[in-house]
């Protein structure tokens, strides 16, 4: 199925997109063509890149989401993020971090060290053997986000970040207040505990 069309102006065009917004004209008529094409068309885009990626770190032998919760453990101050940290960054939850970490401790990526000052903190920490393998295949991981982007020329990729990067700075300002995504997440998950141990506390019986 012939999925990309050219227009008269010589940019190319989803053709899967242009025939939902054709649909989509019917229920909403005065919907704004180039919004819409933009917003699934980056949902597309981002869907088979993802795909092609995971597919790229096969060579890593390392799964998208491992690889990912290594590189922000070794992008962290110390090489190290609690739990609740890593869970905003990979946007996940407690628990599915933890099963994350499991794997990751059993092949001696990371170790677990308890917080000095918190008892319910738990820190995930990259180990010395952890680092060096993470780092060693550094090279090939970068050849392989060169690769994904080779359809594009370096004007393009320059461009494509800068629109990205304005993209992301107007949402963030627009709608969560914060030049960052990860206070945000973390500030939301900390109102959904506080609210529920609110519940908790005026439903529960009194002794």
């Amino acid at each position: 199925m012939q999925q990309v069309t050219i227009l008269e102006n010589g940019k190319l065009s989803d053709s899967v997109v242009l025939n939902s917004i054709e649909s989509l004209r019917k229920d909403v008529p005065d919907l704004d063509d180039t919004a819409v094409e933009a917003h699934m068309t980056l949902f597309r885009a981002y869907a088979v890149y993802f795909d092609a990626l995971s597919s790229r770190y096969e060579d890593l032998g390392l799964s998208h989401a491992r690889f990912n919760m290594i590189r922000w453990l070794y992008h962290a101050q110390g090489n190290r993020l609690s739990m609740t940290e890593l869970g905003a960054y990979l946007e996940a939850s407690v628990p599915n971090v933890i099963r994350m970490v499991e794997g990751l401790q059993n092949d001696d990526w990371v170790c677990r060290v308890e917080s000095e000052t918190d008892r319910r903190v738990t820190y995930v920490q990259l180990t010395p053997d952890g680092l060096s393998r993470f780092r060693a295949m550094l090279p090939r991981a970068l050849e392989i986000w060169e690769e994904v982007q080779s359809g594009l020329s370096g004007d393009e990729q320059a461009m494509l970040s800068h629109l990205l990067t304005k993209l992301r700075m107007s949402l963030l300002s627009r709608y969560m207040g914060t030049g960052d995504l990860v206070s945000f997440r973390l500030e939301k998950r900390n109102r959904k505990r506080a609210a529920k141990a609110k519940r908790q506390a005026a439903t529960a019986t009194p002794t």
